[in-house]
């Protein structure tokens, strides 16, 4: 899978304490596992091993995978990791009112190509959006709906990566896939969170400072927007309603119990504009925070929390890096 844009910048941690990690090339991007616990080596394998069947499940650009069979078949017989995990975003789409919605694929597939599509072919592959049903055994799709978890499935396997770890003993980890979808568990010794620099709508500039305890965070940025930097960008998140991909630069940062959640509820903050922030937070004890070129823009949770601390000026993200070697 495409990762999202990368909005999460490095690790800060705490001066003097080792903490092991492990990275794996997974879903088109990396999962990052720190553990700062006297755990064995071995403790993460199920983290990688389950990251690796969800996107045998959930891909888009394996031929063999699950989705893809589901897509070209208009649905079918799925298996119980497919059903749930439809079930959840099925729950995060009513949630959200449609702004986060996984039956968008026509749509993100119609911006991915290298040509712009017209009016017609938009309203078309709009009119797929939302006839997706779950049967006893399986899925149901409408003609030329097609499902994409793109993003959600890297919150469903940071969710299952922590369910592992807590298993196995451990009380302090950070799992970051793809610098976007985060879980930190507990805190590093000697430190009361995890604390992570963050990327503003320059990617190459670090605005603010993100402090997590036993909570999930998403990231979901959009550089660029509709075609104005790169092809890369366009079709990134799509809103089901318009049919377009968005055209702000703009990242929004959600922090929620579930990297999942988090995942839906990131997007759904960008879809819903400046008046987003008050609706996710009113959802899930989600709190969240908008960044674009004018400034960083936190909702009242995220106020009360103190979880994110802006910078008076952003910091070149070279420098920062640097800083942490």
């Amino acid at each position: 899978m495409r990762a999202l844009a990368l909005a999460i910048g490095t690790l800060a941690m705490v001066a003097g304490v080792q903490a092991a990690t492990q990275v794996h090339y997974v879903m088109g991007t990396y999962l990052r596992v720190t553990v700062d616990d006297d755990v064995p080596v071995h403790a993460l394998d199920a983290c990688f091993a389950d990251a690796r069947a969800l996107d045998r499940t959930f891909s888009r650009y394996d031929a063999g995978s699950e989705l893809t069979r589901l897509n070209g078949a208009g649905g079918g017989l799925a298996g119980p990791v497919m059903r749930s995990g439809l079930a959840h975003a099925l729950e995060l789409k009513r949630t959200t009112d449609g702004a986060f919605d996984v039956s968008v694929g026509a749509l993100t597939r119609l911006w991915h190509r290298p040509s712009r599509p017209g009016a017609d072919e938009i309203a078309a592959a709009r009119a797929t959006v939302g006839a997706v049903a779950l049967t006893p055994d399986g899925v149901r799709l409408g003609r030329g709906t097609e499902l994409d978890f793109d993003g959600f499935a890297k919150g469903l396997a940071v969710d299952a990566c922590v369910a592992h770890l807590r298993a196995a003993g451990v009380r302090r980890a950070l799992v970051s896939f793809g610098e976007s979808s985060i879980y930190a568990l507990g805190a590093p010794r000697g430190a009361s969170a995890w604390t992570l620099d963050v990327r503003g709508p320059d990617p190459e500039t670090v605005v603010a400072r993100l402090r997590l305890r036993d909570e999930a965070a998403s990231v979901s940025a959009v550089y660029g927007g509709e075609g104005k930097r790169s092809r890369d960008a366009v079709g990134h998140i799509v809103d089901p309603g318009s049919g377009r991909p968005l055209a702000e630069d703009v990242v929004g940062i959600v922090v929620a119990p579930s990297a999942a959640s988090a995942e839906a509820l990131s997007k759904a903050v960008l879809v819903w504009g400046p008046r987003g922030l008050a609706r996710v937070e009113r959802l899930r004890d989600a709190r969240a925070a908008r960044l674009t070129r004018a400034g960083v823009v936190a909702g009242a949770e995220m106020r009360r929390a103190q979880a994110l601390v802006a910078f008076d000026h952003p910091r070149p993200l070279a420098v920062v890096e640097a800083a942490l070697r």
